[in-house]
């Protein structure tokens, strides 16, 4: 029977350390294991035993050799050499380097998975170059912004991959279903950017802007095979997500220190340091959330909270809006991994109560997590943005982002609606 005095306990101990600032992988390991112990010492077992059975799944290998991969294609400058090809294709049509831009973090999305990974690496040569063709801020950094987003919907997606851990879902499925959403907002931000921007400049000194030539194209072959590579292996059967995720690694030493020679031995420890650091960090909220997880099974708040539901006379569309609604609220204020390791144990088992396809609602649920990235005041793609352009203010950066918003609020409503465009591919 559920325990009133151990979800109050739960959430309190939850809240007041985010309150004062205990970092979030502790602070839900905390909430779990102070609840479970109200409960009953004998139910500590339960800890190692889950996370043992959870942190030894295959799928869990894939989080640090992606995050990895991105460092190393950071480092390596691939973003650059993508965003140069493009620019050079697109850059004196009128929006051509805004197309560009988003063209280049919809590539870069396919190739690292990591929202701010991208905005760091294109937004490094994109924002510079639009704020020289008098592009306007909204446009500027609601590009970087949202652009680096895709990262979550565009496979591989350590979003995708996390959900997929937690819920059973295939990974291979949901990598599939997140590609025609992600391009329906890349989409929809090119025809956005052409309407708003300037009229395209003739400047003869625009070093990025050049006709393209054989040279540029084959320089940029290896960076933009290297999504092929991944998730034409994963569709193809011949290799899963985590195994997709090493080769991945293996393609990008060879590119960036073979073939480019943009990196060079001395690179490698940072790199390595870097890309372990990373890893803790998620790994430390992954941890923190099973504790955490644990203890809301333990009072039973997950199957009670179906069953109420179930019990409830209002359409399945109600609790999915306060669903979204939760998620929105709670992108405020938590990273995206927390979000996602607190709400699915709590949601998936009301959704598939109500008949819901948990492909389709993890693709909404990404979608809600871009929405995270870039809402303030917490959204950690206004943080990259900001460390880009240090002599802006956060204000005017989350002025100019907010026009973008709608765009994937629209595309929200539109996978809401008519759910084939995430599932209909299957």
């Amino acid at each position: 029977m559920i325990s009133g005095t151990s979800i109050l306990i739960l959430f309190g101990v939850l809240f007041f350390c985010l309150l004062i600032g205990v970092p979030i992988g502790f602070t839900l390991g905390l909430s779990g294991l102070i609840t479970i112990l109200t409960v009953g010492q004998q139910f500590m077992i339960q800890v190692p035993l889950t996370l043992n059975k959870t942190l030894s799944e295959f799928v869990f290998v894939a989080i640090p050799l992606y995050v990895l991969m991105g460092e190393i294609l950071y480092r390596g400058k691939s973003g650059e050499r993508i965003f140069f090809l493009i620019n050079s294709w697109l850059g004196r049509i009128r929006g051509g380097t805004g197309v560009a831009t988003v063209s280049a973090y919809t590539f870069f999305a396919a190739i690292v998975g990591s929202s701010m990974a991208s905005v760091l690496t294109i937004g490094k040569i994109a924002i510079p170059e639009m704020e020289k063709q008098r592009y306007n801020k909204e446009i500027t950094y609601g590009l970087s912004a949202v652009g680096g987003s895709l990262g979550m919907l565009i496979p591989p997606s350590m979003g995708l991959l996390l959900y997929a851990s937690l819920t059973g879902v295939s990974p291979s499925k949901l990598f599939l279903a997140g590609i025609v959403p992600g391009l329906l907002i890349a989409g929809m931000l090119a025809v956005w950017v052409m309407y708003k921007s300037p009229k395209a400049l003739k400047l003869p000194e625009m070093d990025t802007v050049n006709k393209s030539t054989k040279k540029d194209v084959i320089k940029a072959i290896p960076d933009l095979s290297l999504p092929i590579i991944v998730l034409g292996g994963i569709y193809a059967g011949i290799y899963s997500p985590t195994e997709a995720a090493a080769v991945g690694v293996v393609y990008a030493l060879i590119i960036s220190f073979g073939v480019h020679k943009s990196l060079k031995v001395k690179d490698l420890g940072n790199i390595l340091l870097e890309a372990t650091k990373t890893t803790a960090m998620l790994l430390t909220i992954v941890v923190g959330a099973l504790v955490f997880g644990s203890a809301l099974t333990l009072v039973g708040l997950s199957d009670f909270l179906a069953g109420w539901i179930e019990g409830l006379n209002v359409a399945p569309w109600v609790v999915l809006l306060a669903m979204n609604l939760i998620w929105l609220v709670m992108g405020f204020f938590l990273e995206v991994v927390s979000i996602l390791l607190i709400t699915t144990p709590m949601f998936f088992p009301i959704i598939m109560a109500l008949g819901y396809d948990p492909i389709w609602f993890g693709i909404l649920m990404m979608i809600n997590m871009e929405l995270a990235v870039i809402t303030p005041p917490v959204g950690m793609n206004l943080f990259a943005i900001k460390t880009l352009v240090p002599e802006e203010s956060m204000g005017k950066i989350i002025k100019g982002v907010m026009p973008s918003i709608v765009i994937v609020l629209i595309a929200l409503i539109l996978v809401w609606l008519f759910p084939n465009i995430a599932i209909g591919i299957l």
